[in-house]
C-alpha cells in the first residue's frame, strides 16, 4: 500500500480524526473518531476531518467538475468546508506505519465502548501514544434518547416516506480527551507503556481509559424495507473541513432551508445535505449530514424536507 492510499484509509479509520464512523463505498458516510499527538487535526491543523459518504474513495461518474463549498455562520466565518485531499496534511511515512498499528491493535483488542491508549514500539521515534475507542450500538430509540438527554442533538422518530429507527452508532470522548494531561503527565504515560511493553518483549503496550458522557460522533440509520438513510451528526470545535479524494466527481449547491445555509451534494451513488448548527453560549459546532444510502432514490426536494426535521 503506497502513502497516499494509507494515507486515505487512516483519514476515513474509526480512530483518525476526530470522529469516527466506517462503511462500504458510496454505501455510508465516514468520520473518523479520536486520536492523540499528531493524529488530532484540531489542535495540531486546526482542522478536523469529515468525509462525506465514501469520497476518499476512487470512483468515476459522469458528472462535471467538482465543485467545492464551505459554509459560514453570521459572522463570516468558515464553519464547514469541503477541500481536495492533495491539501489535507502530510504524514510521514513512519508515523503513517505507527498509525496503522495502533489503529490495527484497537480494532483486535478493544470491546464496544471502550477505549485505551496505546504505545506502539515499532516506527515510533518520538515515543507518541494514540488514543484509540470504539462506539457503543443503540437499537432502541428510547435507551438512545435517555443517554444523549444532556447533548444539544436532534434525534428523529422516523424520517420521510415511513423510515423508521433502525440502530446508531455512538462515539464518546475518552476522559483523556476531555482534560487534556499536561505534557509532562503525558511523557511519564509513555515512558511507563514503553517499559511496559520492552519487560513483556511485546511490540505494544496498552491502557485502558474512560469513556465520558461527551459526545463526539453519532451515525443514526434510519430503513425501509432495504433502503435506508443515515444521519450523521458531528461535534467540532471550530472549523470542519472535509477532504475529498480528487478522482470523485460530484456535483454541489447551497441550498437555504427555513433560513439555514445548507450544502447538497449528488455523486454516483447516492446525494446527501449538510449543515451546521451551533450551541448557544459555546464554541462548540454540530455539523449535521443526511446521506441516502440507497442510490438515489431520495430527490433533493426529499432531502430538504428531512433536513427540516432537525431545525424543529
Amino acid at each position: 500500500m503506497d502513502e497516499d492510499q494509507d494515507l486515505k484509509e487512516l483519514l476515513r479509520n474509526p480512530q483518525f480524526s476526530e470522529t469516527d464512523l466506517s462503511g462500504k463505498v458510496m454505501k455510508r458516510l465516514y468520520a473518523g473518531a479520536g486520536q492523540s499527538g499528531k493524529e488530532r487535526f484540531l489542535v495540531k491543523y486546526k482542522v478536523s476531518v469529515l468525509v462525506i459518504a465514501g469520497m476518499l474513495l476512487t470512483a468515476s461518474s459522469g458528472f462535471a467538475a467538482v465543485q467545492y463549498q464551505s459554509l459560514k455562520n453570521k459572522q463570516g466565518e468558515v464553519t464547514y468546508q469541503v477541500k481536495p485531499l492533495k491539501e489535507a496534511p502530510t504524514y510521514e511515512e513512519e508515523e503513517l506505519q505507527r498509525l496503522r498499528i495502533s489503529r490495527d491493535l484497537g480494532d483486535k483488542l478493544l470491546q464496544e465502548g471502550s477505549a485505551a491508549i496505546f504505545y506502539v514500539v515499532a516506527h515510533n521515534p518520538k515515543g507518541e501514544m494514540d488514543t484509540r475507542f470504539k462506539p457503543v450500538t443503540f437499537t432502541d430509540l428510547t435507551k438512545l434518547r435517555s443517554k444523549l438527554s444532556s447533548q444539544p442533538v436532534v434525534i428523529a422518530d422516523s424520517l420521510t416516506d415511513n423510515y423508521t429507527f433502525k440502530s446508531a452508532r455512538v462515539f464518546f470522548e475518552p476522559v483523556n480527551m476531555v482534560n487534556p494531561p499536561t505534557p509532562e503527565e503525558e511523557a511519564a504515560t509513555a515512558e511507563k507503556l514503553r517499559k511496559q511493553a520492552e519487560a513483556s518483549n511485546q511490540e505494544y503496550a496498552m491502557m485502558p481509559v474512560e469513556l465520558s458522557s461527551q459526545l463526539l460522533n453519532i451515525r443514526t440509520v434510519y430503513a425501509q424495507g432495504k433502503n435506508e438513510i443515515a444521519v450523521t451528526i458531528v461535534k467540532s470545535k471550530g472549523e470542519y473541513t472535509a477532504y475529498v479524494d480528487e478522482k470523485v466527481e460530484f456535483i454541489s449547491e447551497k441550498v437555504v432551508v427555513d433560513g439555514v445555509e445548507m450544502i447538497y451534494t449528488r455523486y454516483k451513488g447516492g446525494n446527501n445535505i449538510t449543515w451546521t448548527a451551533e450551541v448557544p453560549g459555546s464554541t462548540e459546532l454540530y455539523q449535521y449530514q443526511i446521506d441516502d444510502m440507497s442510490g438515489q432514490s431520495l430527490s433533493k426536494a426529499d432531502m430538504i424536507e428531512i433536513a427540516k426535521l432537525y431545525l424543529k
